[in-house]
């Protein structure tokens, strides 16, 4: 007998559900690798295809990607754009090189056609260890269950905190500023060696004007971004604007300003292009300080740094507390990635010895008899040999005498790289020092 439930429940169960499933499936990232799902598929596609190191129609890889995000080919199209924006408040760095046109700081709408523009992944998305490790990440099955992605990637750094991101599901949004990469690695630097986490502020790459960052009287933290004003000798420009102000938005003020009869402001002169360069007509006897309506505006973005967690909840997790959590996931994943490491090449070492043994002992000249490929193979196992299989494949002829001085070269460099893994995974300092100079290579790099 059916289970009967009072229809406001049902509702009530429903809309949980769904608003669950579109923060997971669209709009809320993870808190490793910072990916909303459609900009996961987006590099998962580009790194299996020509895309990981040409450019490539941007529309030829939106369909590829649908092999992957069943939810329309121009969402995937505007992700992959938006990726590409390297102008401030896009992207501090971006994870996909474009060429064409992207929209900049005037206009970041202004976008082509994607089958008039190209993308490739980035060289920082390669260098950041996305798909440094990609047998140590977990994977499950597409939408329609004929291939596999990953679940998360795994890079260097906290993504989740770079570039900032936006986004409103169901009943939740996320709303996260961006960060300074070399702050985030300070930061996790710090922590790795003290256990304990220095405080983040939000940074934009080639921004210029004022930033605040601080709680309001909801105990909620506020990031706001102000105009940008550049002394020229006798000449005032604005050169920056706060986030969310195009050209349009800008030039509107200025003209409200003008109406309003501001007495400071005789006028202007727009001289932008891609950034923005006004030439502001500033009375005589007032200052850049006084300028009223201009140097007091700014933009307001109350922050919400609600993420998907490694357990796959959503919360809201401070950037300082991702720092902490991501740091210790890292280790994981490296103990992980090591352990694996050193398999193989304990699987070198052996092999590379019944290799030496199958030589010496003439197995060479044994075999030649034997004309079936099963037939040697099972002489081989009943002879003791483990990777007989192997051996079976190998050119026969050419394993003379002269090939053991080069099993044993490989065995000494497998032995050597072998104690270094198994190091990385029984002395907690020694992964340590690993991770904390692969950051400081990736921060010399990129923000030195």
């Amino acid at each position: 007998m059916p289970i009967k439930r009072f229809f406001e429940n049902q509702v009530n169960d429903d809309q949980c559900k769904y608003s669950r499933y579109v923060c997971d499936s669209r709009a809320i990232p993870h808190e490793i690798d910072g990916l909303k799902p459609v900009q996961r598929r987006i590099l998962w596609t580009m790194w299996n295809t020509t895309a990981r190191n040409q450019f490539t129609k941007t529309v030829k890889v939106a369909g590829m990607v649908m092999a992957y995000h069943p939810h329309g080919d121009r969402s995937i199209q505007d992700a992959l754009a938006a990726m590409a924006q390297e102008f401030p408040f896009a992207n501090n760095h971006a994870l996909v090189a474009g060429e064409g046109t992207f929209g900049d700081a005037l206009d970041p709408q202004a976008i082509a056609s994607p089958r008039y523009t190209e993308v490739k992944l980035s060289d920082f998305s390669k260098d950041v260890g996305l798909f440094e490790s990609l047998d140590d990440i977990d994977y499950i099955a597409n939408y329609d269950e004929t291939d596999n992605e990953p679940v998360f990637f795994c890079a260097k750094i906290p993504l989740v905190l770079l570039n900032g991101i936006q986004g409103i599901a169901t009943g939740f949004r996320c709303n996260i500023p961006p960060f300074r990469l070399q702050n985030i690695i300070d930061s996790m630097i710090f922590f790795l060696k003290t256990a304990k986490v220095r405080k983040l502020n939000p940074w934009v790459r080639g921004f210029l004007g004022p930033l605040r960052y601080e709680k309001n009287e909801n105990n909620d933290f506020i990031f706001s971004s102000g105009f940008n004003l550049t002394q020229e000798g006798n000449a005032v420009f604005i050169t920056d604007a706060p986030q969310s102000f195009n050209r349009e938005r800008v030039v509107a003020l200025l003209d409200r300003l003008l109406e309003e009869k501001a007495d400071y402001l005789g006028g202007y002169t727009d001289h932008s292009r891609d950034r923005f360069r006004i030439e502001l007509d500033i009375k005589r006897g007032k200052k850049s300080s006084q300028l009223h309506g201009i140097t007091d505006v700014f933009n307001n973005e109350v922050t919400a740094y609600n993420m998907i967690t490694v357990e796959g909840t959503l919360a809201e997790i401070m950037p300082e507390e991702v720092i902490r959590r991501f740091s210790l996931f890292r280790k994981k994943h490296l103990i992980r990635r090591f352990k694996r490491l050193s398999a193989i090449e304990e699987e070198k070492i052996k092999k590379n010895n019944e290799l030496i043994r199958f030589i010496r002992e003439g197995w060479n000249k044994k075999v030649t008899a034997i004309k079936s490929k099963s037939d040697l193979e099972l002489t081989l196992k009943r002879a003791k040999f483990v990777y007989f299989e192997w051996l079976s494949a190998m050119p026969i002829y050419r394993l003379t005498l002269d090939e053991v001085d080069k099993c044993k070269k490989l065995i000494a460099e497998a032995k050597q790289q072998l104690s270094l893994f198994q190091h990385r995974v029984k002395d907690d300092s020694k992964l340590v020092q690993f991770m904390i100079e692969e950051l400081r290579e990736l921060k010399e790099r990129y923000d030195p």
